[in-house]
C-alpha cells in the first residue's frame, strides 16, 4: 500500500540506490535467496508465487517451493494490481554453459579456432575485448603503459631484451669449444671497453673534486671547460690486466655489461635483422597463472576441460559437389545444451548416433569448443541438411554458432577425479591404465595421459613413460660438466654471467 504522506529523504534515497532502483527499459534477471525465493519475497511490491499446479494447456515449471530461483520483471505494477514477469532459468543457464564450455562468444564468424594459437592478428581480434580485472593493471588499459608503471618494481622480469648469451647447455662439445673461442676472441675489445670505463669514472671524480673545491671557495659551482679539460688532462688510466681483473668481485658483472652492450649494438645497427626478445627464461605473472576473468583462446584450444555429447545427424556442406553427398560429412552434435558443428577434419572417426540401439556407444565422445561467433541469420548458411530453427538467444541478439573438435578419447573412460595419480599424469598409474586386460596397452602410440582433457594432460613433465629416454645433449654435457674440472668452471663462469643478466 502506498503511503500518503510527503516523501522523506530515506525513500527518496532509496529510490536512487541501485537495490531498489527498477528500470523497465532495460531487461534484468533477478534471483533471491532459496529461503526467501521459498516464501515468494523477492523483494518487490508483493509476493511472487513460488509454485503451482500444473494444468491441461501448461505444464508447471515450478513444482515444488523454492524451484523458481532466475525471473525477469517486466513491470512492477499493471492495471490488474499484478506483477508483470517471466521465469528466467534458461539465460544464467546458458552463459553457465558456455563458461563450463570454456569458449568465448564472437562477434563473427571465423576461420578455424586453432589459427589463433599461433597468434594471427584478425583470429586474435575477433575474441572479443580484452579480459579486465581489478587484480591485474596491465589490462586496465587499452593503450600501452610504461613498463615500469604496469608491473612496478618486478617491470625488468617482463621486459624484452636482446639474446645475449646462447643456450650452451644445449652444445656439443666441439660447439661448446668454439663458443668458448669466440669469446676470447672478444678480449681485445672487452679490455679497451674496461679501460675506457675506468676513464670516464676517473674523469667524473675529477669532475667531482673540482666542484667541491669551487665549493669551498665560496665560488660559482659551474665548473668551465678550460677548468674541466685541464684536470683531464692530468688523468692516467692505468693499463688493463685481465688476470688480475679476473680475480676482483665485480668481474662478473663487468663481462656481463659488456655481453649486454654488445648485444644492444648489434640489435641497433641498421642492417640488424634480429629482435629483442626475452634473454631468461619466461617468468611468472605475478598472480601466478590464475584467471579472473573470461577464458582466452590459449585456455580454449588447449587446456579446457571436453564437454560430453552426442552426434545427432550429418551436415552436407553446400560448397561439396553432389558426387560426395554420400561420403563422409560434418555431423551436427548435441553438446552444452545447444547444437553445434563438428568438421569433417575434426570428426576423428566419429559416427552418428545408433538410433536403433544396438550400439549404445555410438556418436558418443568428447568435444572441445574451437570457436562460437553470434550469426543474425536464422538458418546455418553453409549447410545443405538445415537443423529446426530454435533460437539459442532472443531473436534480437541472433543465434549463437559454434564449431567443435572431437577428441580420441573413449567415451567409456571416465575422467579422473581431481587429486588422482591420473589426473596429476601419474606414469606409473598411466601405464596401468592404458594396459588392457590381455597386457597390451590401448594406445600403443600415445604415452601421455589416457585423460586427453585432463587440465596437465601431456603438458606435465612427468607424464612421460618410465622408459623414455629423456636423455640427450644436456644430459651428455651435464656428464661432461662432471669429467671435465676446466669445462665445469667456464660453464660456472657463464652461469653467473647470465645469472647477472637475467631479473631476479
Amino acid at each position: 500500500m502506498a503511503s500518503s504522506g510527503a516523501p522523506t529523504r530515506l525513500s527518496r534515497l532509496l529510490q536512487r540506490t541501485r537495490v531498489s532502483t527498477y528500470d523497465p527499459k532495460t531487461p534484468r534477471v533477478y534471483t533471491a535467496p532459496t529461503a526467501h525465493a521459498a516464501r515468494g519475497d523477492w523483494g518487490l511490491k508483493r509476493p511472487m508465487p513460488s509454485s503451482w499446479h500444473s494444468t491441461p494447456d501448461m505444464p508447471a515449471p515450478a513444482p515444488y517451493p523454492g524451484a523458481l530461483r532466475y525471473a525477469t520483471v517486466h513491470g512492477l505494477d499493471t492495471k490488474q494490481g499484478l506483477t508483470d514477469w517471466r521465469e528466467s532459468e534458461r539465460d544464467p543457464l546458458f552463459r553457465l554453459r558456455w563458461h563450463e564450455a570454456g569458449a568465448r562468444l564472437s562477434d563473427r564468424s571465423k576461420r578455424d579456432g586453432l589459427s589463433s594459437v599461433v597468434g594471427e592478428e584478425d583470429t586474435n581480434a575477433a575474441q572479443g575485448l580484452r579480459p579486465r580485472t581489478p587484480f591485474d593493471r596491465a589490462t586496465m588499459s587499452d593503450e600501452a603503459l610504461p613498463a615500469h608503471v604496469v608491473w612496478g618494481t618486478n617491470h625488468a622480469k617482463f621486459a624484452t631484451m636482446p639474446d645475449i648469451l646462447p643456450n650452451y647447455n644445449a652444445m656439443s662439445e666441439r660447439e661448446f669449444h668454439r663458443f668458448l673461442d669466440t669469446v676470447r676472441r672478444q678480449r681485445p675489445k672487452f679490455r679497451e671497453a674496461l679501460r675506457a670505463q675506468r676513464q670516464a669514472a676517473a674523469e667524473h671524480a675529477a669532475l667531482e673534486q673540482l666542484a667541491r673545491k669551487r665549493a669551498k671557495e665560496q665560488a660559482s659551482a659551474v665548473v668551465s671547460e678550460e677548468e674541466y679539460a685541464a684536470a683531464c688532462a692530468n688523468i692516467e688510466t692505468p693499463a688493463v690486466d685481465l688476470w688480475d681483473e679476473a680475480r676482483l668481485p665485480h668481474a662478473p658483472q663487468s663481462a656481463a655489461s659488456f655481453f649486454k652492450a654488445r648485444a644492444q649494438a648489434r640489435t641497433d645497427a641498421p642492417q640488424s635483422k634480429a629482435l629483442a626478445t626475452p634473454a631468461h627464461a619466461a617468468a611468472l605473472h605475478p598472480l601466478h597463472g590464475l584467471q579472473y576473468s573470461q577464458p582466452d583462446s590459449v585456455y580454449t584450444h588447449l587446456l579446457a576441460e571436453p564437454i560430453q555429447g552426442h552426434a545427432v545427424s550429418r551436415v552436407e556442406d553446400a560448397r561439396r559437389s553432389r558426387y560426395f553427398v554420400g561420403a563422409d560429412a560434418g555431423l551436427a552434435v548435441a553438446a552444452g545444451g545447444h547444437i553445434a558443428h563438428l568438421p569433417l577434419q575434426h570428426r576423428q572417426g566419429l559416427d552418428v548416433v545408433d538410433y536403433s540401439r544396438a550400439k549404445p556407444n555410438r556418436g558418443a565422445g568428447y568435444f572441445r569448443v574451437l570457436h562460437a561467433y553470434l550469426d543474425l541469420q536464422a538458418a546455418p548458411h553453409a549447410t545443405r541438411r538445415t537443423p529446426p530453427n530454435v533460437a539459442a538467444t532472443e531473436p534480437e541478439l541472433g543465434y549463437v554458432r559454434s564449431q567443435l573438435m572431437a577428441l580420441r578419447r573413449s567415451p567409456d573412460t571416465a575422467p579422473a577425479l581431481p587429486g588422482t595419480p591420473r589426473w596429476v599424469n601419474d606414469p606409473a598409474s598411466e601405464d596401468k591404465a592404458q594396459t588392457g586386460r590381455h597386457g597390451a596397452s590401448a594406445h600403443p602410440l600415445r604415452t601421455g595421459s589416457a585423460d586427453t582433457g585432463s587440465l596437465f594432460g601431456a603438458l606435465a613433465r612427468n607424464g612421460r613413460a618410465a622408459s623414455t629416454n629423456r636423455g640427450g645433449k644436456r644430459q651428455r654435457f651435464q656428464k661432461r660438466k662432471r669429467d671435465a674440472p676446466s669445462t665445469h668452471k667456464d660453464v660456472q663462469m657463464l652461469d653467473n654471467i647470465k645469472n647477472l643478466l637475467s631479473p631476479q
